[in-house]
């Protein structure tokens, strides 16, 4: 299916057309410097520690990207500031609450359960699916946006910072409101790895809204080790007050299996797959629409030939049944006891979940007429 944009809402177009008028894009008004960022952050919380230096490196390979290659308008000036700000700030209470709790370092993290594949091969679903049982613990928006304090079990669903964040996504799903059809992001739904990977600026996150061909060879290649470190140390933080077994998802985790396996030995592991080709068509889509909320140079055709060099996935012949993770498999399956059996097999489930039930509630929410478009 091809990517054909809808046209912009006028009031994005106007803040562009500001932007233009400065001559430089908005460079002088929003400003992508690193010295700049961390002297805010600190300044905007009272805090000067930021941990391990090591995060620095992706920063600063991050922001020379998003100068140099990712041709940001204003309104991606301000998302990209916006996103770098609030990582930063919460960076800075997270490390600050380790000082002050050195408990929460000795949390055990047991038998995490981890959902990947290639994106739009509904990891989403799955994640959300699974998320039903009571005895799981999964990562939401909110928390993973603003971890500090850590939410408190008796408040994990009126938490003040729920409404925050809702607040937040509304720019996006406004800025251009074909996104809210292809992908779900709401405050108080599962959500992916890549937002605490974004804290070490290791993250896939950065890669699906820029077109940062640089920073995405960088993060692509470089050791995971510390990402995945601080990974642990965010699961340890979140369950302090609000414990229960993980289950957590990303696409990005694929090519990082030896670095969560190092991190988490223990680790159990769902691998979703459907046609690479539909794939690449749904994923490529989804892209190109993050990256024109932030840019007017989004080039959809080399997007999808990139994709596809550097997943390999078109020397593959295409697979939609089957478990674990058969795309279709979740869509047509009238009665979802594939699900049932193969999850109460592999990890056991809580007596109150009803895979059967809740599969049938969900597929609608992951079906959009003949194109299915979540992962």
């Amino acid at each position: 299916m091809a990517w054909k944009p809808e046209p912009r809402p006028t009031w994005v177009d106007a803040v562009n057309a500001l932007g233009a008028n400065l001559g430089d894009d908005g460079r002088s008004l929003v400003p992508l410097d690193a010295t700049d960022l961390l002297a805010a952050a600190q300044r905007n919380t009272g805090l000067d520690d930021y941990g391990d230096p090591g995060f620095r490196v992706g920063l600063t390979k991050l922001l020379d990207a998003l100068e140099s290659e990712a041709r940001l308008t204003l309104m991606g000036r301000i998302l990209a500031r916006a996103d770098l700000q609030r990582i930063l700030q919460n960076r800075l209470g997270m490390i600050a609450a380790f000082a002050a709790h050195p408990e929460i370092s000795r949390e055990r993290v047991e038998a995490p359960i981890f959902i990947t594949g290639l994106g739009r091969t509904g990891t989403t679903l799955l994640h959300e699916l699974l998320s039903h049982d009571p005895a799981n613990r999964v990562p939401m928006q909110w928390e993973l946006m603003y971890s500090v304090p850590p939410p408190e079990t008796a408040t994990y669903a009126s938490d003040p910072r729920i409404e925050q964040v809702r607040r937040e996504i509304t720019v996006m799903d406004e800025a251009d409101p074909a996104f809210p059809a292809m992908h779900e992001l709401a405050a108080d739904v599962p959500t992916e790895c890549i937002y605490i990977f974004a804290h070490e600026f290791m993250s896939d996150m950065w890669v699906g809204k820029f077109n940062i061909q640089s920073y995405a060879m960088w993060n692509g290649t470089t050791d995971r080790a510390p990402a995945y470190a601080w990974h642990r140390k965010t699961l340890q933080l979140l369950q302090s007050r609000h414990p229960g077994c993980w289950v957590l998802k990303a696409p990005s985790h694929l090519s990082q299996l030896p670095a969560l396996f190092a991190e988490y030995p223990d680790a159990r592991v769902v691998m979703t797959h459907r046609d690479p080709v539909r794939v690449l068509g749904s994923l490529g889509s989804l892209m190109a629409t993050l990256q024109r909320m932030r840019s007017d140079h989004v080039d959809y055709a080399k997007r999808i030939a990139e994709m596809a060099k550097a997943e390999g996935i078109l020397e593959h012949g295409p697979c939609e049944e089957g478990w674990p993770g058969g795309y279709c498999a979740y869509i047509t399956d009238p009665n979802g006891h594939s699900v049932e059996i193969s999850y109460n097999q592999e990890a056991g489930y809580n007596a109150l979940f009803n895979p059967v039930c809740d599969l049938d509630a969900l597929k609608n929410t992951y079906k959009d007429g003949d194109e299915l478009w979540n992962s």
